[in-house]
């Protein structure tokens, strides 16, 4: 029976770049191997690991859901403030792609990419974890 997702894998173009990006979203290495490199942030739980291809090509996604290709999207990171959040991260240079907004299914969200252009999301909201209708 699952329990939990143990960690969302990145594979990343250049490991410094997304390790600094993450520590800035408060993650912290918690291992760090020759296979790659594990970030912790509360229960949330990254691997990133650096891709061998020669010349690799992102996917390339919008914001938007529905005319991005298949294959894993976004990662939602749920957060008490997302206000308060968007606020200390733009003051440490974090780039987003918009402002904080309140969504009609009940949260309040604001997105961003990290370094390789992989779709992040701050939420909070009460609706959001009990929001069957949007899975």
């Amino acid at each position: 029976m699952i329990q939990a997702i143990d960690n969302v894998g990145i594979c990343v173009t250049d490991m410094a770049l997304p390790v600094a990006f993450y520590e800035k979203l408060s993650f912290m290495k918690a291992f760090e191997n020759d296979r790659g490199c594990t970030m912790v942030a509360g229960s949330a739980k990254l691997f990133l690991f650096q891709t061998w291809q020669e010349y690799p090509h992102t996917v390339k996604r919008g914001l938007g859901l529905f005319k991005n290709p298949p294959g894993l999207d976004h990662i939602s990171f749920l957060v008490s403030d997302v206000d308060q959040i968007y606020s200390g991260l733009k003051t440490n240079g974090v780039v987003f792609s918009n402002e904080p907004a309140d969504q009609d299914w009940g949260a309040r969200v604001v997105s961003l990419r990290d370094p390789d252009g992989n779709n992040l999301y701050f939420c909070n909201g009460s609706k959001m974890a009990d929001d069957s209708e949007r899975a």
